[in-house]
């Protein structure tokens, strides 16, 4: 074991000397090749300045805090999802029974990574978890060696666990069909919702975002270019852009637009007059400024399915399926949905594929 340090800028406050220094594994020359990133690290100004950031732990409080001072920006849901990955990998205990959230930074290695993946799959966590919390962790550290923390990136260096796409559950238009009767003679107003979401593929938190501002009943299209999204305790209903943060103009069906045109008369014959442009089209009260929260929507339309096992995100499902049935490009379709074609690929490609269908048919041998 080698340790290597270099001496860097004095104290900008007590003028005092500092020196930052590494303890490295290896050869001579692995110790000469870490003082030389050292040295670098100071020329280009990346080494720690007030930060006290050493172990994983601190780097995933210091990631946390930079979310949270708006330098780097994320999603609600996705900050929340965020805190509780770091909660799990600092609390990790390894096989060597090390917590890997008190690991040193100068000492963590990409064996250590796996180590920590390896204890996920045996606690039973799921692919996908792990795979988000190896996110999380390769994004802490490399904000910390941005930081002049580390002098690279041990997460690069660690397999992920693979994950395997299935297809997604499209319901058939029967059973689509079934569900929004179902919905509009128990709840007139969910039916409506369903309906729409069924009929242009919107997600559930763009629908909610939407202000009669955004919808155009004589040109029959909605502009979506915001989303309702639940920032959880402390935050709350948080408007923000739509998840690709760009915007799209959806053609309506007639019977979509029938259902918006039901939903702007109940609001008439609420308030007495026509709603305002900045109100929201399903809004979550009385008060039409404030939109509804996307859990309770869920909550209505699980007491509404029955034994059902359709979703709302199923029906989002069912509106890309049924385009692209109908012989539609996938790129189409992405500029509907608000998705990128190769997403849409990944998920659809091989079951709703008119042209490897035709190729098929081409090939059939008469006996």
């Amino acid at each position: 074991m080698w340790r290597v340090d270099v001496e860097i800028r004095r104290d900008p406050v007590s003028g005092r000397r500092r020196r930052v220094s590494r303890r490295v594994h290896g050869t001579r020359e692995d110790a000469e090749v870490a003082l030389a990133r050292l040295k670098v690290a100071d020329h280009e100004r990346r080494l720690p300045n007030a930060t006290n950031a050493r172990s994983v732990q601190a780097a995933f409080t210091l990631y946390l805090r930079t979310v949270e001072s708006g330098v780097i920006e994320l999603a609600p849901k996705t900050l929340v999802t965020t805190r509780s990955a770091t909660r799990t990998m600092a609390e990790a205990v390894l096989t060597d029974g090390r917590r890997f959230g008190d690991i040193r930074l100068s000492r963590l290695t990409w064996q250590d990574i796996e180590k920590c993946y390896a204890t996920f799959r045996a606690s039973g966590r799921g692919t996908e978890w792990t795979r988000r919390c190896a996110t999380v962790l390769n994004r802490s550290l490399e904000l910390a060696r941005k930081r002049g923390l580390i002098d690279s990136n041990p997460c690069k260096d660690a397999a992920r666990p693979r994950t395997t796409r299935s297809k997604p559950f499209a319901p058939t238009a029967v059973e689509v069909h079934a569900l929004i009767d179902c919905a509009a003679e128990r709840d007139p107003v969910l039916g409506d919702m369903a309906l729409v979401l069924a009929s242009t593929g919107m997600r559930k938190g763009e629908l909610l975002g939407l202000r009669w501002r955004d919808v155009d009943l004589e040109a029959n299209e909605v502009h979506v270019a915001a989303s309702i999204s639940d920032g959880g305790p402390g935050v709350g209903l948080v408007r923000k852009p739509t998840k690709r943060s760009d915007w799209r103009d959806v053609p309506l069906t007639n019977a979509a637009a029938a259902a918006l045109a039901r939903q702007s008369d109940r609001r008439r014959a609420l308030s007495g007059s026509d709603p305002g442009p900045s109100e929201y089209v399903f809004p979550g009260g009385l008060d039409s400024h404030i939109p509804t929260r996307p859990e309770s929507l869920s909550n209505r339309w699980m007491s509404i399915r029955g034994a059902s096992s359709v979703t709302l995100l199923h029906l989002r499902h069912f509106a890309a399926t049924t385009m692209l049935d109908a012989g539609q490009s996938y790129r189409t379709v992405a500029e509907i949905l608000g998705n990128s074609e190769s997403t849409l690929r990944l998920h659809y490609d091989g079951r709703t594929n008119v042209g490897k269908r035709l190729a098929i048919a081409a090939l059939e041998i008469e006996g």
